[in-house]
């Protein structure tokens, strides 16, 4: 077989393209060992065609042919002969290429050198930020001493707490008075009432008020354990972690 007779076969095919032949944006004939072929890639459709479309659209040349469509786990092919000339149809799968940023996205770290070490925060994403090792290790030394420190777990055992008492995890706290003496300033902090018959504004600790009543001999100090307590009440609700 001659290169003018691959080139006869290819004519051929383009001027009366078969129904079952797909479409095709670019033909080569090409020696193959001692004999020529005609080969063609599989119109892509501006690089949006899917594997699965892929395989849709070499169908009819296996079903005319009776010959399974060879698939090297890069390249998908359907062979197939026109006037005696073996000819195919393929298709490349996309190669899905990841970009490394040139810095660090937490520091000023160069990303190029081949000694330096980096981690894509976001498996399957090839937008997720890319980050130094060193930056990963800081970030997880945090989130460790955070996650594990004597603060998260006082914290953890006062949400447990206030749950078994009020029957909610974080209900707002407020300075109040044991006492009905007229003293000047708040001698306690205290979860807010919620009776009905309890006044919203009467700061006063009564027998419907729920625990725990905390005794202050500070007033600004409880003033300031109000606004600690309530502050967590805010990230609870929010769904995050103090500061």
């Amino acid at each position: 077989m001659t290169a003018s007779t691959a080139a006869a076969a290819l004519a051929a095919l383009m001027d009366d393209a078969p129904a079952w032949l797909p479409p095709v944006n670019h033909w080569e004939i090409a020696r193959d060992g001692d004999r020529w072929i005609v080969s063609g890639q599989l119109d892509t459709d501006g690089d949006t065609l899917s594997e699965g479309d892929a395989y849709r659209l070499l169908g009819p040349v296996v079903e005319q042919f009776g010959q399974q469509l060879d698939d090297d786990g890069g390249l998908i092919r359907a062979r197939f002969a026109h006037f005696g000339v073996p000819c195919d149809v393929w298709f490349l799968r996309p190669v899905l290429r990841w970009v490394v940023p040139e810095q660090c996205a937490t520091c000023p770290t160069k990303l190029g050198a081949p000694d330096v070490r980096f981690v894509r925060l976001g498996e399957g994403d090839r937008e997720a930020p890319v980050i130094c090792v060193p930056c990963r290790d800081r970030m997880q030394a945090h989130w460790v001493a955070l996650h594990r420190s004597p603060l998260v777990a006082a914290r953890q055992e006062v949400r447990e707490l206030l749950l078994a008492e009020t029957g909610e995890e974080r209900p707002a706290w407020r300075q109040s008075f044991t006492e009905l003496d007229g003293a000047e300033h708040p001698d306690a902090i205290s979860p807010v009432c919620t009776n009905d018959d309890h006044e919203p504004n009467d700061p006063t600790v009564y027998d419907c008020c729920p625990e725990p009543v905390v005794e202050v001999d500070s007033h600004v100090l409880g003033a300031y354990l109000v606004e600690l307590l309530n502050a967590d009440a805010h990230v609870d609700a929010e769904g995050g972690e103090p500061a």
